[in-house]
């Protein structure tokens, strides 16, 4: 009798995706990975549907941050037409789940690749920081930083 009774509690979650099981990081994670694709494609709209409507983004190529959803999908469009050739490798990510997993922290390092229209090239090393809340049913970057690599010092 117990195993059947063990069967029928576990038929609901035979129905159940693997996604469905995971934490609030690794659904970030899994998040991230649809818009690293999206980035690679230059879909400006697409990427910058994951910021929150009042998000804030600080890119390593300007001076200032960039405040709210459409001006991020802006500094996207432009960024996209200006690179048509961009390409990012993520290293060393670290995922923080907080407030009973209503928040996610991610942090990593990126070599980001660039080639503008006249195909001039070029490398950045950077380090980027995104902060996730789950607003809803959803997952909306409310804050993200992306700051150039310090260059180290000879001999240190």
């Amino acid at each position: 009798m117990k195993p059947i009774i063990y069967l029928v509690a576990l038929l609901p979650l035979l129905g159940t995706t693997p996604a469905a099981w995971a934490g609030a990081a690794e659904e970030v994670v899994a998040i991230g990975q649809q818009r690293t694709a999206v980035y690679e494609q230059g879909d400006a709209e697409t990427y910058a549907a994951a910021y929150a409507d009042n998000a804030t983004f600080t890119p390593s190529l300007q001076p200032f941050r960039v405040d709210g959803k459409a001006a991020i999908k802006d500094y996207f469009t432009t960024f996209f037409q200006t690179y048509p050739t961009h390409h990012i490798v993520g290293r060393q990510g670290s995922n923080r789940a907080y407030a009973n997993d209503t928040i996610v922290v991610t942090d990593a390092y990126l070599i980001l690749t660039l080639a503008d229209k006249s195909g001039n090239a070029s490398v950045h090393d950077l380090r980027v920081s995104t902060t996730w809340v789950k607003m809803g049913s959803e997952w909306k970057i409310v804050d993200q930083h992306v700051s150039p690599m310090p260059i180290p010092e000879a001999g240190h």
